[in-house]
């Protein structure tokens, strides 16, 4: 607004008239000239009544133009503007006015159009509550914290100054009395970014100052509700379900206790498409309740139409019986193209009276969290049936195989991945193998409490051949387990479990950690044998938990620092690229190489050998070339869980390179792991005709957009900033089309039908002999 007045008509008011004033106005806030009469303002088509208290006034702290105006709208007190020393008034939208002041009135806009506004010095509030809210809803947009700053007061105790600054301001003080084990990690990092009010004794508040700018990342829209100033107070007896989780999983009628849970059928879904070619031809050992099956169909399809990404598959037996189920949503899709590196395939819950198998597949996130890719039911455990389910995987995914699979010690399990996965490396899971000790032992546990122990130590710290070989002779000896079977066997497959031939990236599902994590996991929310309508809202309800904690894991390490062991650049450097988990993981290896011996024993060109150990404890060889930084070490503790040893950053640091390789920063377990494009299946060769090429480059596009739509999904502006850029693309395309050559148009819808066709034939290769809901 230019604060020009136009299109303005009088007529004398005694002789009947009225006195007409049209403002032309691009902003919210209006102003008119002083009347006697009634005047019209026309913003919006809104019609509002406007008188006016003229003169200056000047405040206790000399600052000229503190006015107050009062506008009579709807019979209730306006709004207060701003006058600088020139005699301008500053509007709550902050544009100026150039006129007399005596000659102009504001109009106030709603409440929720003053929280829209952005800050600008000048612009005035009425009360503190007025001026925190403004400036916290401001914070909450742009995605930073408010703390109260300054505050000084008058003799009479009323406010003269009042600062809000961004809660990252200053630096944390050190104790004065002791130091700190643990300390915290740190949040602030001296930013200037405040807002400062000067405070009439009428209490008028005015923004005297404003600092924008802010030296810290700012919290993305999903994470906003975790910064401090914006936390909401919940009820003690909140919904476990908000609108989000209509998303990601189950609606809350479904977390009902009664014993009779029904779900209503929720709509049509897709046709299954059939092939009996080769059906399922075992007998099958177990069977659904009456209705479960329904049950689950009827959530899978309701899952689809709520969500076109969610991916489920049906199995069917030779009679035309409902046999293996499998479904994921899109959010673990995802998921598996950033995490999908190392799998867990576990079958060991069991729901229902039926011990049905419930069968997820499980990874692990860059906090170390567990999270879920897929779920399957299983009523039938032969080779065909894991065969189908892999198969069923795969096409979920994209076509992308694990370079890990972990799973329970089963024959059928076993021939499947090695038919399914060729390039996938199979190994026994630890944390079944110790949920397999006491169902053998039980009664060595209850008359010897250390075997638990020992039992742990063999399987964990069997870090080369030789230390397993001796910690297993001990605990043969020791415990009198020579006659045992089971153990005989676990021994004979020890390249499958044992660390000691460790060969391909597990990430952290070796660790002891991890086993109690999956303890955890199981006995938290799966806690018995639920029927399974309850069962499946557990299982949702357990998915949405697992997210919230990566999510509030993802804004931790965004949003604050470790204090660091040593201030130096290797420290630093991880500190800034890894999640506040990992660099815990990496400053323990930092630390423990300083305990380590290191001499040198080989050199073979550039490329030199060293043997680094502490004493009575492990030994590393380490091989390092100083003409391009690389460096292995024996342990192998880099390829199999992505952060170097400690026996590799000893000869780094006795080497003078006091930063961490770039390509040693693997970047699953760093902040940005989620950032950027994701794995969209297997390119197609260089050689592939054109209307190939454009067939893998629509299904790679289509796995974009997905991937965008679900990082979107729960911010409400990124799903608007999401939706105005597909309309704007939507219109650029529909001009492409219509501007193009009737030729060209025909070539594309060509191509197009050989897109579905071809899709269509794909679907009948990779679920040959089983029905299949399409994505």
């Amino acid at each position: 607004m230019d604060g020009s007045l136009e299109n303005i008509k009088t007529v004398d008011a005694s002789v009947g008239s009225t006195k007409a004033i049209n403002i032309s106005l691009e902003g919210s806030v209006g102003v008119a000239a002083d009347v006697s009469g009634e005047g019209t303002n026309e913003m919006d088509g809104s019609m509002r009544k406007a008188t006016m208290t003229s003169g200056p006034v000047e405040n206790d702290n000399g600052l000229v133009g503190a006015v107050e105006i009062s506008s009579n709208i709807n019979s209730s007190v306006g709004n207060v503007d701003d006058r600088d020393a020139s005699g301008s008034i500053t509007h709550l939208d902050g544009s100026l006015n150039t006129g007399n002041v005596d000659e102009l009135v504001t109009v106030a806009p709603e409440a929720t159009e003053i929280l829209q506004l952005e800050p600008k010095v000048g612009m005035v509030f009425h009360s503190e509550e007025e001026a925190y809210e403004f400036y916290n809803s401001y914070a909450k947009r742009k995605g930073f914290s408010v703390r109260k700053g300054h505050l000084s007061r008058r003799r009479d105790n009323s406010i003269r100054d009042r600062h809000y600054v961004c809660s990252n301001e200053g630096t944390r003080q050190e104790h004065r009395t002791h130091v700190t084990k643990k300390p915290r990690p740190l949040e602030r990092t001296k930013c200037l970014a405040r807002i400062e009010f000067k405070v009439n004794r009428s209490n008028v508040w005015v923004v005297n100052k404003l600092i924008e700018e802010h030296n810290h990342l700012l919290a993305s829209p999903n994470k906003i509700h975790m910064l401090r100033s914006h936390r909401k107070k919940l009820p003690v007896e909140r919904a476990i379900f908000t609108e989000a989780d209509y998303y990601y999983g189950v609606k809350p009628s479904l977390m009902y206790d009664s014993q009779s849970e029904e779900v209503q059928s929720m709509g049509d879904g897709e046709l299954l498409v059939k092939n009996q070619n080769s059906c399922l031809s075992a007998t099958r050992l177990r069977d659904l309740e009456k209705g479960d099956a329904q049950f689950l169909l009827d959530i899978l399809k309701n899952k689809q139409s709520e969500d076109p990404s969610f991916f489920y598959a049906v199995q069917i037996d030779e009679k035309e019986r409902m046999t293996n189920f499998f479904w994921a949503d899109a959010r673990s899709i995802n998921d598996y193209a950033y995490f999908g590196d190392s799998v867990l395939f576990d079958t060991t819950y069991r729901t229902s009276r039926f011990d049905i198998p419930f069968a997820p597949f499980i990874g692990v996130n860059h906090h170390k969290q567990i999270v879920i890719f897929g779920a399957a039911l299983l009523l039938d455990e032969s080779i065909e049936s894991f065969i189908w389910l892999f198969r069923t995987f795969m096409a979920a995914m994209s076509g992308r195989q694990p370079k890990t699979i972990f799973t329970d010690r089963c024959a059928e399990m076993s021939k499947a991945i090695t038919m399914t996965f060729p390039d996938t490396c199979h190994r026994l899971c630890l944390w079944h193998i110790l949920q397999n000790v006491p169902k053998h032992f039980h009664g060595v546990s209850n008359r010897e409490s250390n075997f638990q122990k020992d039992f742990e130590d063999c399987i964990f710290g069997s870090s080369s051949e030789e230390i397993l070989c001796k910690l297993w002779d001990s605990l043969i000896s020791k415990h009198c387990l020579g006659n045992s079977a089971w153990l005989k066997d676990l021994y004979a497959a020890t390249e499958k479990w044992a660390l000691a031939y460790l060969n391909s990236f597990c990430a952290t599902m070796t660790t002891k950690q991890w086993a109690e994590g999956m303890d955890n996991l199981f006995k938290i929310h799966f806690y018995r044998k639920l029927p399974l309508p309850k069962f499946i809202a557990q299982y949702f309800k357990a998915l949405v938990q697992l997210r919230e904690k990566e999510l509030f894991e993802d804004y931790e390490s965004r949003q604050t620092k470790p204090v660091l062991l040593v201030d130096i650049p290797v420290l630093a450097e991880a500190a800034e690229s890894y999640t506040r988990t990992i660099y815990v993981d990496f400053e323990y290896e930092y630390k423990s190489q300083l305990a380590c011996l290191c001499e040198t024993i080989a050199m073979d060109g550039t490329v030199y050998t060293f043997r680094v150990s502490i004493p009575q404890k492990c030994t590393g060889l380490v091989e390092f070339n100083p003409s391009n930084i690389t460096i292995k070490c024996s342990c192998k503790k880099f390829e199999s869980m992505g952060i170097l040893c400690m026996h590799a950053l000893k000869v780094l640091n006795n080497n003078n390179i006091l930063y961490l390789p770039p390509q040693y920063i693997l970047k699953r377990w760093t902040k940005y792991a989620k950032d950027g494009t994701l794995y969209c299946g297997p390119h197609l060769a260089a050689d592939s005709s054109a209307q190939e090429s454009l067939i893998s480059r629509y299904s790679r596009i289509c796995h974009k957009a997905v991937s965008v739509a679900v990082k979107s999904a729960l911010s409400k502006e990124s799903l608007e900033i999401l939706e105005h850029g597909l309309d704007r693309f939507i219109a650029e395309m529909e001009n492409m089309f219509h501007g193009a050559p009737w030729t060209k148009q025909t070539q594309d819808v060509n191509v197009d039908d050989a897109m579905q066709h071809t899709t269509l034939e794909t679907s009948g290769i990779c679920f040959d002999g089983f029905e299949f809901a399409a994505r």
